[in-house]
């Protein structure tokens, strides 16, 4: 569960008579349901970025690799 508010980054703190957890700083309330839905996204966002680094790289050597060929002959 992430320790800081999705929209601002403020400290959260649970609210025992909501049972919701509240922003310090800008009031924002979530349910444990909605902070996990937000985790969830934030590790498949840092999934694809990662497997757009490794497509890009694979790419850049297969471009680097095919260049040199191209070169000798």
């Amino acid at each position: 569960m992430p320790n800081y508010c999705t929209e601002c980054g403020g400290s959260l703190v649970w609210d025992r008579k909501l049972r919701m957890y509240s922003c310090k700083s800008c009031g924002m309330t979530f349910t444990e349901a909605q902070l996990s839905a937000a985790k969830d996204r934030k590790f498949d966002r840092e999934d694809d970025e990662d497997g757009q680094r490794r497509r890009r790289h694979s790419e850049y050597l297969d471009w680097w690799t095919s260049s040199k060929e191209k070169k000798r002959e």
